[in-house]
């Protein structure tokens, strides 16, 4: 009976010191996962952003199949939400914030506890999207922390949820993924060529580098640059559309550049332009064909890449110039001239 006894009671102090540790455990947890979906970023964020979605690749539909969801009036967005009943008890979910193919912010609850937070990062990289999932709290109920001590911690209880969801996430969107054609172009051969002192009149700008914002300047000023052509007397032949980039920094983010008229008869430059002069001296050219922004950044890198073989240096500035009419030609026909000057 004694060692039944003493049995017992150090059954009962282990139990004591196991609740006092859970107790004590910390309730604060940031743990996320991350994933690189050979899919566009905007298809990997417009699921992810409809809670409707979820069903297909939520790793807790694979475990409890007693979760019964309800939607919301709002599926998609900031305001989205949706709640569900299971055998581990009710919760539900809320999108509180977004920036479109940039990240979601959503709010998660279970039962009565405190909301705890959920995010998301998506960002195009080599391969596809890295699709980041998080979650995070600064406290937790007694049972979240007891399940954390049995699983060894935070960051392997909610990281092996997060890997599951994010395996289920890619399978449902390379299901899904939009079939499209690619972009066609072609790259000319590189020449290298002697180039004469050039003139050219542009709009500046300097701007942290952004692929959307720099198209909407180019479609806001180039056809401003035209239309000063016109008032001015120009002619086919007395002038080539064209950009000047004299910075173009990826380590800052920073670029900056000019978008104008290259000039083969003089004209004053309109109001908010800027004079530059292109200096003679040796150059090297590469043609592209092809819509505009389609094979740009083949083209710089086959011409980083001819560079590096023959031991060149570059110079700035770097100009590009648009050859022809693009309503006159086929979009396979757009041609634009790329001229990296050599030091």
């Amino acid at each position: 009976m004694k060692i039944l006894k003493y049995t017992l009671l150090f059954l009962l102090a282990l139990i004591a010191v196991g609740l006092i540790y859970v107790t004590t455990y910390t309730g604060s947890y940031d743990v996320q996962r991350s994933k690189i979906i050979n899919v566009p970023v905007s298809h990997a964020f417009n699921t992810v952003n409809d809670l409707k979605t979820w069903e297909k690749w939520g790793p807790w539909h694979d475990e409890d199949t007693t979760i019964v969801v309800t939607y919301g009036d709002k599926t998609v967005g900031v305001g989205a939400s949706d709640s569900w009943t299971s055998k581990q008890g009710p919760g539900k979910m809320e999108t509180v914030a977004l920036e479109t193919n940039k990240s979601i912010d959503q709010k998660i609850s279970f039962m009565d506890n405190d909301p705890g937070d959920i995010y998301w990062k998506f960002k195009e990289v080599d391969g596809g999207t890295k699709v980041t999932w998080g979650m995070k709290a600064d406290k937790s109920p007694f049972g979240f922390k007891l399940a954390a001590v049995l699983l060894g911690g935070w960051d392997p209880m909610l990281g092996s949820m997060e890997e599951n969801g994010l395996n289920n996430l890619e399978r449902v969107l390379l299901e899904t993924t939009p079939k499209t054609e690619a972009p066609k172009y072609t790259l000319g051969n590189i020449s290298p060529l002697k180039v004469t002192e050039k003139v050219f009149i542009g709009y500046p700008h300097k701007i942290k580098i952004n692929h959307d914002e720099m198209t909407k300047l180019f479609i806001n000023d180039l056809p401003k640059a035209g239309m000063h052509a016109y008032n001015s007397g120009l002619k086919e032949g007395d002038y080539t559309p064209g950009a000047v980039f004299s910075k173009y920094d990826e380590a800052s983010g920073e670029t900056e550049f000019y978008i104008g008229l290259l000039l083969n008869k003089n004209v004053k430059p309109a109001k908010g332009m800027e004079t530059l002069k292109l200096p003679a001296g040796n150059a090297v050219m590469i043609p592209k064909f092809g819509n505009y922004g389609v094979g740009d950044l083949k083209a710089h890198e086959a011409l980083d890449k001819y560079f590096a073989e023959n031991k060149l240096e570059r110079q700035w500035p770097i100009w590009e110039l648009y050859v022809n009419d693009p309503s006159k030609v086929k979009p396979e026909e757009i041609q634009t001239d790329i001229y990296y000057p050599v030091k």
